[in-house]
């Protein structure tokens, strides 16, 4: 028996940090899966990007200022994100 692995390379405006910027992990943020349900794909994205910030845990010994401000820039960017997507349902 042979087995087949097909992949598909991310699209221009793919905006799953989980892809690392080259393979598509099917989120449909993109729609690229359904146009239809691609804002609610966006959605559920971005809310799970804010629950890992608000869990944070990996601070580093000389460093937590600095990741203490990146978290919060990056709760706040996610908050906007949201009200962006929300927005446009």
């Amino acid at each position: 028996m042979t087995t087949l692995h097909v992949s598909y390379s991310i699209t221009d405006d793919c905006i799953n940090h989980n892809s690392y910027g080259a393979i598509c992990v099917w989120c449909n943020c993109c729609g690229r899966v359904d146009k239809k349900t691609m804002k609610e794909a966006q959605l559920e994205y971005y809310k799970e990007c804010l629950e890992e910030q608000y869990n944070f845990d990996g601070w580093i010994d000389g460093m937590r200022e600095t990741q203490e401000k990146n978290v919060k820039e990056n709760i706040e960017y996610f908050k906007k994100k949201i009200a962006e997507v929300e927005e446009m349902k």
